[in-house]
């Protein structure tokens, strides 16, 4: 029999788990490349701007380009003078703590709970140096997502429950689901879950008094049907996180109307840019390019097109020209994915747009204006192709099999933790520029800053933090297989439950619906990156290991649920209760 743990004897566990957990993040070796203008600078400017009341700072081609999620978190940590590493800890921590607790309901040995905490307190992927110790966006993206999950996990799981508690959970997806939504700009994969979730727990609500029927009889279900007052107070609840969100949104697009006179969150995504390049993808260029070359995404002989029936582009050709003559994004060569979006951009710019935004948002508006006259008249004609995003690249049967080469890849990565590891990266940038960020941070970045005019610097050294960080992962990496076995087993448990269970069949089918919901969310967002990544064959592995890490809480909640599943299994549920 499992005998239940003192109390004293548990909370030394979880304090000491937690303790290292934050040593780790406190003590990891952090890197920052300051000549990155478009990633790690911009966040550090980003920063810089909101902390001297200047919000994103003067308008320009980075301004409005990026979530600003990870921007507010550096500038929280700095306000409440917690240094970066620490306060990135403290949030691994809570969403590890919260993504346990959702499961409280079913797990009563407290044990297991820990167990729980401590799988996803270590993550690898929270581990590797691009999602844990790069000064970018990437390392928030792990805990957010751990966090979204568990609060819709812990709402589900308490839909019959009292106000006060179905509230909580409610307000921690509510808070967390906007702060995940502006992190990246692809952050819809996750929307379907969220949706279809409280759709399901807001009809949990609403049915709780009703017996199981049968479809023909809906509408004595509906006449039997009985509405209070606390059921409205948690449909109410369910529409929360779309409200905030859709507040959070209002808010930031206020912001920028105040700051730059444009009410967009995002230039690049959205607005009449965002238009632009989707008329830009979806051009036929007259050229056999598209069928030859699957890598380019908008052609120079497809700019040339554009020109001439936008005259409000061909303003800027010689702008434009300088893109492939003299400009740092190619040698003259065609510009391969979403890069030409950037570079036209920068080409704008250099004409003299992107000192307002008004004027500058105006330009794009007449641009798109143009081009849609001359899909309209015969004037230009679109590529046969089919397209998952605005503006995304669009695909034709024989690219499929490559996007398929490349879920393999990213499964792999997700799956098997695939070269996970944190190493001896190092800063780059001037002195004063890796200065600035030391001081935003609370860090120092003097034992991995390297003047690039230094040609002679002793390297970096793995440190005593990252070869802990390496035994964890590889620990992860060698019970693997043994873990699988178990989510294998557990899932055939919650299978077999879901359908002759009859004493645990709401328990069981509430497993699986979940995990059904999480497989699915899994695969569109596998698919999302393999669709976009696809234009660099020659990076797969580099993009899969740098875009795909997303992945890994979503799998890692779907392997907890089979483990939940077969410790449902009654011969084990009596030795867990005893």
């Amino acid at each position: 029999m499992l005998n239940q743990p003192t109390t004293v004897f548990l909370f030394i566990a979880v304090f000491s788990l937690t303790i290292l957990r934050l040593v780790l993040s406190f003590k990891a070796p952090y890197f920052v490349n300051m000549y990155a203008g478009y990633d790690d600078q911009l966040f550090v400017q980003y920063s810089k701007s909101i902390l001297s009341g200047n919000w994103l700072g003067a308008y320009s081609t980075r301004a409005l380009s990026k979530g600003v999620s990870y921007a507010l978190f550096m500038v929280w940590s700095n306000k409440l003078h917690f240094s970066y590493g620490f306060f990135l800890g403290l949030f691994n921590v809570l969403a590890s703590s919260v993504a346990a607790l959702a499961l409280k309901p079913l797990i009563k040995n407290r044990w297991i709970l820990v167990f729980i905490y401590t799988f996803f307190l270590f993550s690898p992927v929270g581990l590797t140096s691009e999602y844990s110790t790069r000064i970018y966006r990437n390392p928030l993206v792990i805990p957010t997502v751990f966090l979204v999950i568990g609060c819709l996990v812990g709402l589900y799981f308490r839909k019959n429950a009292r106000i006060k508690i179905f509230a909580c959970w409610s307000i921690g997806l509510a808070c967390s689901f906007p702060f995940f939504w502006y992190i990246r700009e692809d952050s819809l994969w996750l929307f379907p879950l969220v949706f279809f979730g409280l759709v399901i727990i807001a009809g949990s609500v609403l049915f709780d008094t009703i017996k199981p029927f049968k479809m023909k009889e809906w509408q004595i279900v509906f006449k039997s049907l009985v509405f209070t007052k606390q059921k409205a107070i948690k449909l109410v609840l369910c529409l929360l996180p779309f409200i905030l969100l859709f507040t959070t949104t209002k808010v930031l697009q206020s912001l920028n109307t105040q700051h730059y006179g444009v009410s967009l969150v995002n230039d690049r995504t959205g607005g009449a840019f965002k238009d632009v390049s989707k008329q830009l993808i979806r051009m036929d260029d007259g050229t056999s390019l598209n069928q030859t070359n699957a890598t380019i995404w908008v052609s120079k002989e497809a700019l040339k097109k554009a020109e001439k029936v936008s005259p409000t582009l061909k303003s800027i050709s010689k702008n434009i020209d300088w893109i492939y003559n003299g400009s740092p994004w190619t040698g003259g060569e065609e510009i391969a994915g979403d890069i030409i979006f950037w570079a036209l951009r920068d080409a704008a710019a250099q004409a003299g747009y992107y000192k307002n935004a008004k004027q500058t948002e105006a330009f794009w508006q007449k641009v798109n204006t143009e081009l849609s006259d001359a899909y309209a008249n015969g004037k230009l004609e679109k590529k046969k192709e089919i397209y998952l995003s605005a503006t995304g690249d669009g695909k034709t049967l024989k690219d499929l099999p490559l996007v398929g080469e490349f879920m393999r890849t990213g499964l792999a990565y997700n799956l098997l933790y695939k070269d996970y590891s944190q190493g001896s990266d190092q800063s780059l940038g001037l002195k004063k520029d890796i200065t600035e960020a030391e001081k935003i941070l609370g860090h120092s970045f003097d034992n991995n800053w390297r003047d690039v005019n230094e040609k002679n610097k002793a390297p970096i050294k793995i440190t005593l933090i990252a070869k802990i960080s390496n035994i964890i992962i590889r620990l992860y990496q060698k019970l693997l297989p043994i873990w699988l076995i178990i989510n294998v087993l557990g899932l055939g448990i919650i299978l077999a439950g879901s359908f002759f269970s009859k004493s645990q069949l709401i328990t069981f089918r509430g497993l699986l619906l979940l995990i059904v919901g999480l497989m699915l969310t899994y695969l569109v967002f596998l698919i999302g990156v393999s669709w976009f990544c696809s234009w660099a064959p020659d990076r797969k592995e580099l993009f899969m290991m740098t875009y795909t890490g997303a992945g890994v809480p979503v799998i890692q909640w779907i392997e907890v649920l089979t483990l939940i599943g077969l410790l449902q299994l009654p011969i084990i549920a009596k030795k867990i209760k005893k």
